[in-house]
């Protein structure tokens, strides 16, 4: 299991969802860049946890409120988990 959090972008391409580059940050935060390939949309967000929690934190969640983001997914270890949210 890594022991940094890391993730991407969640981008939607017609009917495909596709991730941007993916980023790693430190032991409780990563900046990712919410850009998407040209001809695409910004969705969501992916990270990893590396503590083990499927929870969203609460600065993931108003992060996700503040950027109109749609979905913010949380992986650790072999297990996953999306959240929906409202875009703005």
């Amino acid at each position: 299991m890594s022991k940094t959090e890391h993730g991407y972008a969640l981008c939607r391409k017609g009917q495909k969802i596709i991730k941007g580059p993916v980023v790693r940050g430190g032991l409780h935060e990563v900046s990712i860049p919410l850009r998407c390939p040209p001809g695409s949309e910004l969705i969501g967000v992916s990270h990893h946890h590396p503590g083990g929690s499927l929870q969203l934190s609460e600065q993931d969640k108003l992060t996700a409120r503040e950027k109109g983001l749609e979905v913010v997914c949380v992986t650790a270890g072999e297990k996953a988990k999306c959240y929906r949210f409202r875009p703005k």
